[in-house]
């Protein structure tokens, strides 16, 4: 049986290299159904490389493009795309990475198989284009296995962080339809879907790589938030997502039945756990709550990374 497949990509000055992954999708060994577009009012020739790709390979039936009338962000504007998608089965998609020619095939084998993965994340292959470009977190590669092994990952204080990147991610098409109404605007779309499936017991980790990461000085999730506002930001978005998520628990999951009442009783405890913290953060920073570092090293799981302590710490000082 073939399932159809949705690749969703929100497109913003791409010019440089949007051509080669388009390419990359249109060429792979399991057929895509449609590819979504959804530019951000770009202000290179982004545009007009995605028409000219278009008509020169004749996929106007399975390109669909669209162009936004005012800039929406980049969260905003993936999820908006996202609620575009038809297919069965849907793949995020970066506007500069290139995807190995099985991707789609892989992707659609794991979600078909497996009756309890909602959403799954995979390895990639980094390459650096620029000599300003980021780095991938030793901790993320880390884990990298490459045997194609499938992971399950569990609801607790590490998996509450995102452990992978949203350009690798696919999930099915009906764990979308149920999480939409939970998303409000500003929450990246990579959390969003990573946070719900997690509650659900529905989110794995794939081990096999299935595109090239293209890393460059304008890769937005991989800067680290080291100046005071974009902490501020970064945690106040982290809080309310929290409290979305919690949210998500007490009311779809509770009424899915799927869990016991222990069960749901348990992550809402956890997730109280990193609410509160994350509240102390904000207040050590924004208040200089200094006396909020003792009572913070008791919540050293409610961190991504135990160094974030003394960085917000030197913010609430300076």
């Amino acid at each position: 049986m073939m399932h159809t497949v949705s690749v969703v990509m929100a497109t913003y000055n791409g010019e440089k290299y949007i051509e080669e992954q388009l390419k990359s999708i249109i060429e792979q060994s399991y057929p895509v159904t449609e590819i979504i577009i959804q530019d951000d009012i770009s202000q290179d020739k982004t545009k007009e490389i995605i028409n000219s790709f278009i008509q020169s390979r004749g996929v106007e039936d399975m390109i669909r493009f669209y162009e936004n009338e005012h800039n929406l962000g980049y969260a905003s504007n993936f999820v908006t795309a996202l609620m575009k998608a038809t297919g069965d089965y849907v793949l995020f998609c970066d506007q500069d990475d290139i995807w190995l020619p099985d991707r789609v095939e892989k992707m659609v084998r794991v979600l078909s198989e497996n009756d309890s993965v909602e959403l799954i994340g995979t390895e990639f292959d980094p390459f650096k284009c620029s000599e300003d470009a980021p780095d991938v977190p030793g901790w993320e590669l880390a884990k990298f296995k490459n045997d194609d092994s499938l992971e399950k990952l569990d609801f607790n204080s590490e998996n509450l962080f995102i452990g992978c990147q949203g350009c690798t991610m696919a999930m099915k098409k009906t764990f979308l339809d149920k999480i939409l109404p939970y998303w409000y605007e500003g929450w990246a779309h990579d959390e969003f879907v990573w946070k719900l499936a997690l509650s659900m017991n529905a989110l794995y980790f794939f081990h096999a790589v299935t595109l090239k990461r293209r890393l460059h000085s304008s890769n937005v999730t991989l800067h680290k938030e080291h100046k005071k506002e974009q902490r501020m930001k970064y945690l106040s978005d982290l809080l309310k997502s929290h409290l979305r998520t919690k949210e998500f628990i007490e009311e779809y999951v509770r009424k899915a039945g799927s869990f016991s009442d222990n069960e749901i009783s348990e992550k809402c405890k956890l997730l109280d756990r990193h609410i509160h913290a994350t509240k102390m953060r904000l207040e050590l920073i924004s208040k200089k709550k200094i006396s909020n570092v003792i009572k913070l090293f008791f919540y050293i799981d409610c961190y991504h990374k135990a160094r974030s302590i003394p960085v917000e710490l030197m913010m609430a000082l300076k």
